[in-house]
């Protein structure tokens, strides 16, 4: 074994994939199957730590409730409450308000279960039947959670890691690895047998150590082939590690220095680098085994058997098995390449994706650059930069649209920017007087302005539209950059509104979990990046498609008024801002965990 090779090869895997295993990472940390270590709470606690407690305290509620102790349940969830609202005291982590504190502190608290058997009692006939439900629901859904997506999202990652070695793209879909394969089911079962022997090792005295390296293969051999049975995995498993076990926990111990220095740094070094980094390494440390154990024929090497995880197919191969691929692909490249357009009117439409007006020649460009855009995933495939899924031991199904009205890939006039500048305002005045009506059924007119708009919401769309036009073919970055865009955005306004007005704030964000000085929250954020995708691909081009169908003539003079009333509203608003009950005079409302004197913002 040459582990200074593997690490070197480890790093270069890392270098050529360096998100995507950061992402493969955190997700297991989150989850609580891998990386403990990480920054989820303010203290730098040890998250498993957090959510043993959590789950011990769940347990013991649903102990208490089958006892006929629900009393004592109900008492020790208040107690709970009481605490966390005593607890919340960092600004930046509100725990009183939100949707977040809501979720994180039902389960902090135990609440849910409380709330869960409160459902089941009102449609059961009888007290003894709701204990029954509650408790076969509970045990149900501790099942699902830790076998179908703990434990087999080991499998996924080590899927990912594997793929990554050989191929110049991993695609995000691998993160549906099980529901690709149909093979969800089986991956599930046969971590649950490897858990149980594990767990019985663990009964002896040096057993569960022992076992710890003998299995530490099953979610590898799984990733490669998952349709074997739960006892092949385990006995290859064993039969790799036989006489590795010892090199295999030197190799964690030279990772030692990484160990305390992700210590040193809460956890930071291991979420940017360290955790990709060893993961990326035990995939090399794999493929290393694999390979002395096809070359001594051990039994049961013959199990691995997804020869293209480790080599790529030959070209011909993969065009034969992607055949309908090939042909669509093929066509794309075989049309006639429209010119990009140049010039003002190019640099407007390619980098800020604006026309002055409707021009047919950057039309017919972006028609052009939109099916070999949606041919991408297809040409990757075809030319052995992506893994092929249908050659896979678990086949996985892949079909290419090439035709789509809602093609993300365009520019928008200025008239119909305009437009859907309005159409972004009245939807988010209209969301937000809704919100007051449904939860303090009364009508509340948001905002700084009059009229029924929210300029934030269509500053905000309009924005995306234009200053992230070049990262359209990367979703993952799309949402990242809008939602720091839109946060930016309303971090400035709530400043701004807040030094014109002497101080009158039109949103407080103070008691959300994560937010900053009450003028950004993690949800409002997550609302925003989730908001600027459905804007990018869908809204925005369905809009486009419909505006596109009204007389132009007819569009720019209801843009003309639109635009005269607006500047009128913001004219008079200056001096005589919106204000009032539900605007700027807030409602004092208390919940079952917030205080007594926290005040309920509005959101705008």
């Amino acid at each position: 074994m040459d582990r200074k090779e593997m690490k070197r090869q480890a790093r270069r895997t890392l270098r050529g994939h360096y998100w995507i295993l950061v992402i493969v990472c955190l997700f297991a940390s989150f989850l609580g199957a891998e990386y403990g270590s990480s920054l989820w709470t303010a203290t730098y606690e040890d998250t498993s730590v957090v959510r043993a407690e959590t789950s011990d305290r769940l347990q013991s509620l649903v102990a208490d409730i089958a006892t006929d102790n629900e009393a004592e349940a109900r008492d020790e969830v208040q107690q709970r409450r009481d605490e966390i609202k005593r607890e919340d005291t960092i600004k930046a982590l509100g725990r009183s308000r939100g949707v977040f504190s809501t979720v994180l502190n039902s389960f902090s608290s135990g609440g849910v279960i409380l709330t869960v058997f409160d459902a089941i009692r009102s449609v059961a006939t009888s007290q003894s039947i709701a204990v029954v439900i509650l408790v076969v629901f509970s045990l149900a859904v501790y099942t699902f959670v830790w076998l179908f997506i703990k434990e087999t999202y080991l499998i996924v990652a080590r899927r990912m890691v594997l793929e990554s070695r050989v191929y110049e793209r991993v695609p995000l879909r691998r993160f549906l690895y099980p529901i690709q394969t149909r093979q969800w089911p089986r991956m599930a079962w046969n971590m649950f047998v490897c858990n149980v022997y594990q767990f019985l090792w663990t009964l002896t005295i040096v057993g569960g150590v022992v076992k710890h390296y003998s299995y530490m293969m099953v979610p590898y051999i799984l990733a490669e082939n998952p349709t074997i049975s739960a006892n092949e995995a385990i006995t290859l498993s064993r039969r790799m590690m036989k006489g590795h076990k010892w090199e295999c926990f030197v190799a964690g111990l030279s990772f030692l220095g990484w160990d305390l220095l992700n210590l040193a740094s809460f956890g930071l070094v291991g979420i940017f680098y360290s955790n990709a980094y060893q993961a990326a390494f035990y995939g090399e440390y794999y493929a290393y085994l694999r390979g002395l154990t096809k070359t001594s024929g051990l039994p049961g090497s013959e199990l691995m058997c997804d020869v293209y995880l480790f080599e790529k197919p030959q070209r011909e191969v993969v065009r034969c098995s992607y055949s309908d691929v090939a042909s669509v692909v093929d066509d794309v490249r075989a049309a006639e390449p429209v010119a990009k357009p140049s010039g003002f009117v190019g640099f407007l439409s390619q980098q800020l994706g604006i026309q002055m007006k409707s021009s047919p020649q950057v039309v017919a460009y972006e028609a052009y650059e939109a099916r070999r855009h949606m041919t991408r995933d297809g040409r990757d495939i075809i030319e052995a930069r992506v893994y092929p899924g249908r050659l896979a031991p678990a086949p996985m199904r892949f079909k290419m649209e090439v035709t789509s009205d809602l093609t993300s890939a365009r520019s928008y006039t200025v008239l119909n920017l305009v437009m859907m500048f309005f159409i972004f305002c009245f939807v988010g005045w209209l969301w937000e007087v809704s919100l007051a009506l449904i939860t303090e059924g009364t009508f509340v007119n948001r905002g700084t302005l009059h009229g029924p708009w929210l300029p934030i919401y269509g500053t905000g769309g309009v924005v995306i539209l234009v200053l992230l036009k070049r990262l359209r073919d990367r979703p993952y970055l799309e949402f990242i950059a809008a939602t720091v865009l839109c946060g930016v955005l309303e971090y400035f306004s709530s400043w701004y509104l807040e030094v014109t007005h002497d101080g009158q704030r039109w949103w407080d964000y103070t008691g959300y979990f994560l937010n900053l000085n009450g003028r950004i929250c993690a949800e409002g954020l997550l609302t925003f990046g989730l908001g600027g995708l459905a804007i990018v691909y869908v809204i925005a081009p369905a809009l486009d498609n419909q505006l596109r169908k009204v007389n132009a003539k007819t569009l720019a003079v209801i843009a003309v008024v639109l635009l005269a009333v607006y500047a009128v509203d913001q004219a008079y608003s200056i001096g005589h801002p919106n204000s009032g009950a539900g605007i700027t005079d807030y409602a004092v409302r208390t919940s079952a965990i917030s205080a007594p004197d926290v005040r309920t913002f509005r959101t705008r």
